[in-house]
């Protein structure tokens, strides 16, 4: 215990508190409603016109029922109120604990960043295959001018028009090695820190380069089909591929954002059975009162703040 953090103690103390006091009213508190109920459901049929004593007997009893269920009511309203804010501030310094403490937490956290340079790199892929697509129309629409039917050779504007496709195929598909880089580098960070999560998608690896000097060496009729069944896979891939991975991508955010939560939700367990040989019930009812003051106290100091910063308006 004397290496937790006090701050971080005595907000885990509250929360048990807060805890262990809605488990003490809400049992009273349903009882009691059922209770209010019956009162409510024997009211004489003739109170109006009942003598003054039964009928101050059966206020007085319906007046005490409703207190009893308010003051609980009010309790459990208590305790709604500040669980949420509590809960919020253990959170932060749970995190806070484990960014500090805990190197496996800040290596999954650097592993789940680099979804940044991932998206990075598909959106610089998206540019190269658009790029790649549009080079491949100039190529083919070159092709036909200049062609040599007899001996089946291109023109030069041709052969230039294949170089420039090549590079350009050339080019998505280092885009292609350095978007999975990242895919394989975090996945081998989560898995040596622990983590059992899906790493980002990979992209499929072509051999956009190496169709296109295949076309180059086929006659021109053989040549325009090649040219339609790569533009269609290149023009799909740009339409439809690469939003899929991006929606992927997000999928996979998300996931190790659990796991990653789940992580600091753990040690919050683990927080919590510190700290439970420490909880008396004797102290819940104090405790719970502070609990609000304190958060009330914060409330307003907040709220106060943020006006002494406001302009003050000139007299």
């Amino acid at each position: 215990m004397s290496q937790l953090d006090p701050k971080l103690k005595d907000l885990l103390v509250r929360e048990a508190h807060l805890k262990l006091s809605r488990e003490q009213l809400r049992p009273v508190w349903v009882e009691k409603e059922a209770e209010l109920r019956a009162v409510q459901t024997s009211k004489p049929t003739f109170l109006p016109i009942m003598g003054r004593r039964s009928k101050e007997a059966y206020l007085a009893r319906l007046a005490a029922a409703q207190e009893t269920v308010t003051i609980l009511r009010n309790g459990l309203d208590v305790i709604e109120r500040c669980e949420p804010h509590i809960k919020k501030m253990i959170e932060e310094e749970i995190e806070n604990v484990l960014r500090n403490q805990c190197e496996e937490y800040v290596q999954a956290l650097a592993a789940r960043r680099q979804k940044e340079d991932w998206v990075r790199c598909l959106d610089r892929f998206a540019t190269k295959i658009y790029e790649f697509t549009r080079s491949l129309g100039n190529v083919r629409n070159i092709a036909c001018s200049g062609y040599a039917r007899d001996t089946k050779v291109y023109s030069q504007g041709a052969v230039q028009g294949f170089m420039l496709a090549i590079t350009a195929a050339q080019k998505v598909e280092e885009e292609i090695k350095f978007a999975n880089r990242i895919s394989t580098e975090q996945a081998r960070l989560l898995n040596e820190n622990g983590f059992d999560t899906r790493p980002l998608p990979r992209l499929q690896e072509t051999a956009y380069a190496v169709w296109v000097s295949k076309i180059s060496s086929l006659a021109l009729a053989e040549a325009q089909v090649q040219f339609d069944l790569l533009i269609e896979q290149t023009k799909k891939l740009y339409e439809t591929g690469i939003p899929e991975l991006r929606a992927q991508a997000d999928n996979v955010d998300v996931m190790q954002g659990n796991e990653i939560h789940n992580f600091l939700l753990a040690a919050w367990e683990q927080f919590r059975a510190e700290v439970a040989p420490e909880i008396f019930s004797g102290d819940t009812e104090k405790n719970v009162a502070e609990t609000e003051r304190m958060l009330v106290s914060a409330a307003r100091n907040s709220v106060l703040g943020r006006l002494e910063k406001l302009p003050q308006a000139e007299g």
